[in-house]
């Protein structure tokens, strides 16, 4: 299923991560995306990404400078897809500032489980998601 961003991402919270790793307006960088959480729609093959409980970015790559000028506040995000609901880590992915913070999963992108969802105890069975 492909996961898109909706108006319950909390987009919101991906800007202030990538303002929290100084990334600014313009930029073109490889990064990665810790503790997406990814829930799929009823019936149709697709899935919402959720950012609420989204980790520190690390960027990898500065590939085109920004100008310092604010982040933009709207959010895309292309090409990832997954086979279940859950939490997962975006590594090395294509992310752009301009106009939208796009984030691109591309062929050098990798997605993983993450290895302990936000808000889950030694030995609990059930995740508690803010």
């Amino acid at each position: 299923m492909e996961a898109r961003v909706t108006s319950q991402s909390q987009s919101f919270r991906i800007r202030e991560r990538m303002a929290e790793a100084n990334v600014s307006h313009g930029q073109e960088i490889r990064a990665d995306l810790p503790n997406i959480r990814v829930l799929a729609l009823a019936g149709d093959g697709e899935a919402q990404a959720l950012f609420c409980a989204m980790g520190p970015i690390r960027v990898r790559e500065i590939m085109h400078p920004g100008d310092d000028l604010p982040l933009p506040s709207d959010v895309a995000l292309e090409g990832l897809h997954v086979a279940a609901s859950g939490t997962y880590d975006i590594l090395n992915a294509l992310v752009t500032s301009n106009g939208n913070l796009r984030v691109v999963v591309d062929d050098r992108t990798k997605v993983v489980p993450a290895a302990k969802p936000v808000g889950m105890t030694q030995g609990s069975a059930q995740v508690e998601w803010p």
